[in-house]
């Protein structure tokens, strides 16, 4: 019997626009899509573990209830020293999803991307404690602490690789490449100049021109038109189903790929459902 062909998925960060990957995950289960790996940064590689420890359902029911009050108290209601959130209560709702799995024994092959700052180096995380792995990935300097494994001190992988497809190709072994970027579209135009904006789009805009270097690595590339802060969380619902509409619009594409049927635009492929 001829093996199934499978995608490696290769998932940005964003912060609250990596919400959209959870729609571009039902999506591609909805279509029978096998995805053979997949390997994420920040956001991307949160909402990636958690698919892969089979708690996509159970993060998206929580995050749809969020309100604006609720992400205050998330990052907010406890001290800080030296960075600007706690994350004691993202963390244990982190190890609630993750449920002190190993990567190696995962179902899905899985990879997260953190940044050591100590030996200034990108560092691939494919084995050992998924919570550790995915909070490396998603510590972004300055707003979250560090997280220690060994003599590393890891932060938010999107420092070296805001979209991992160099990382995905070298663990793919020649197989299909299909990446979901949040970090393409123009979000909207900054009218408060407060610390957290010029901060959140002074980022967002390097990550964006960083992100289009990687995707010429794919095969197909999915651009869900998200254009939300990077702590609207509370848009949940409508990030997620921005993910869906792109997804749709892709699942021809990529069944032609996983076909070898020639493309009729060179690649990669870029999908949006950018109006």
């Amino acid at each position: 019997m001829k093996k199934k062909k499978g995608i490696t998925l290769v998932l940005s960060g964003g912060g609250a626009r990596g919400l959209a990957h959870v729609g571009v995950l039902e999506v591609l289960e909805e279509n029978k899509i096998l995805i053979e790996r997949i390997v994420g940064t920040s956001a991307g590689a949160a909402i990636g573990g958690i698919y892969c420890a089979g708690k996509l359902k159970e993060m998206k029911e929580y995050f749809i209830k969020l309100k604006k009050w609720d992400i205050f108290k998330l990052l907010f209601s406890l001290p800080a020293f030296g960075h600007i959130f706690n994350s004691q209560r993202i963390d244990a709702k982190l190890k609630e999803f993750t449920e002190n799995k190993k990567i190696e024994n995962l179902k899905i092959p899985f990879i997260a991307v953190a940044f050591d700052i100590i030996r200034g180096k990108r560092v691939i995380l494919n084995r050992g404690n998924l919570f550790d792995a995915v909070r490396s990935s998603m510590a972004i300097p300055g707003y979250f602490k560090p997280f220690q494994i060994g003599e590393s001190m890891l932060v938010d992988g999107g420092v070296a690789d805001i979209l991992p497809v160099r990382v995905a190709k070298k663990y793919s072994k020649g197989g299909k490449i299909v990446a979901v970027n949040v970090e393409s579209s123009i979000i909207k135009g900054m009218n408060n100049y407060n610390f957290f904006n010029m901060v959140s789009y002074a980022s967002y805009f390097q990550s964006r021109e960083l992100s289009k270097f990687e995707e010429k690595q794919a095969d197909i590339v999915i651009r869900p038109s998200v254009r939300m802060g990077t702590f609207e969380f509370q848009k949940a619902s409508e990030i997620i189903n921005e993910g869906r509409r792109a997804a749709k619009k892709a699942i021809p594409a990529i069944k032609a790929l996983l076909e070898d049927k020639e493309p009729e635009v060179p690649k990669p492929q870029i999908i949006t459902n950018k109006t």
